[in-house]
């Protein structure tokens, strides 16, 4: 219990400082953990206030940006990301979490920080590793909701080429294609006109700070073709 109080004491400094401006890959591992404490208690009041019908949008700050009061598919959207979540982080995130009610639709967009260039994402163990982190992920959220839709990774910004292998990008949302193939979700890819052919990195303009994109809503309102189709 003191080590949760220690935690959530450091959350709210973080979020004082920083505000839910998404998270920086190079932020200290523990900064993320606390934080992500403050950010499941919010998650789960949104889970526990939902409509009977929604939406479950879960993954790193790519997803947690997403602006709030958003509708999809005439459905109210619940923003479960979390910032700074490796697939592995937001697979044991996903465990806290209780869905007293199960969405219709459940969403995942995981990988920006998986593919730190000093941790050689594409290399065999660094994927693997994300790979079965993704299927835990995947088959939990298949567990709550009859469709599930899990996009592609976003491009990066060039000023990030140093310290994210943008080659990556492209390879880790291979492995999420796959994955879906195999074991029976959706895959989409909302950022298909963001980026700058198959470099892994995005056009000019599309990015607010090379991590995060400039605009949110866009990219939400291309996965509705997916996620209202049949």
């Amino acid at each position: 219990m003191r080590r949760l109080a220690l935690l959530i004491v450091a959350g709210i400094g973080l979020l004082v400082l920083g505000g839910l401006v998404g998270w920086r890959l190079h932020r200290p591992a523990a900064d993320a953990r606390a934080y992500a404490v403050m950010r499941l208690i919010a998650i789960q009041v949104s889970l526990d206030e939902a409509p009977p019908d929604f939406v479950f949008y879960g993954g790193d700050s790519q997803v947690e940006l997403q602006p709030g009061g958003q509708q999809v598919c005439g459905l109210s959207l619940v923003n479960g990301g979390v910032s700074g979540s490796t697939a592995a982080a937001y697979a044991d995130h996903l465990k806290q979490l209780t869905f007293a009610r199960h969405p219709s639709t459940a969403v995942l967009t995981i990988g920006t920080n998986d593919i730190l260039a000093k941790n050689k994402p594409r290399t065999a163990e660094p994927a693997a590793r994300f790979e079965a982190a993704a299927e835990i992920i995947v088959r939990r959220l298949q567990s709550l909701a009859p469709r599930v839709v899990v996009t592609a990774l976003p491009p990066l910004g060039r000023e990030l080429g140093t310290l994210v292998d943008a080659a990556a990008v492209a390879d880790y949302s291979q492995r999420l294609h796959v994955l879906c193939g195999r074991i029976g979700c959706a895959f989409a890819d909302p950022f298909a006109d963001l980026r700058d052919g198959e470099t892994g990195f995005a056009k000019p303009g599309a990015m607010r700070d090379g991590l995060h994109l400039a605009a949110y809503r866009p990219a939400l309102k291309a996965l509705e073709p997916v996620l209202c189709g049949p």
